[in-house]
């Protein structure tokens, strides 16, 4: 989306050690546990992230429950983490209408 932002689908604990190797300095989670079946967790992502020495954010919302106060915490949370940003949800649908919705509120 920008050069301090990419929006991406599920990522797996094995990739952030690539993702830190690629450049990037953050990991933002937006998708809630057990969602599907055989998705990795978000304590076995944030353990994966902080080994690879990515900052990591898990701000879990579904697109019913877009709320206001979830676009401003992940508002906040783009402007404190270092960048570049990976952020990602199942299909990267829902990440980038948090984003869009950031963007659409002034907050970024």
């Amino acid at each position: 989306m920008s050069d301090s932002l990419t929006i991406y689908k599920q990522i797996y604990p094995i990739q952030c050690s690539k993702l830190s190797e690629m450049g990037y300095r953050s990991i933002i989670n937006v998708r809630p546990d057990n969602e599907v079946e055989n998705q990795p967790s978000s304590e076995l992502l944030c353990s994966a992230a902080t080994q690879a020495n990515l900052a990591y954010s898990y701000i879990p919302y579904d697109e019913e429950r877009l709320s206001c106060a979830t676009v401003a915490h992940f508002a906040e949370q783009y402007h404190k983490m270092p960048k570049p940003i990976m952020l990602f949800c199942g299909s990267g649908a829902r990440a980038k209408l948090l984003y869009q919705s950031a963007l659409m509120q002034g907050l970024l």
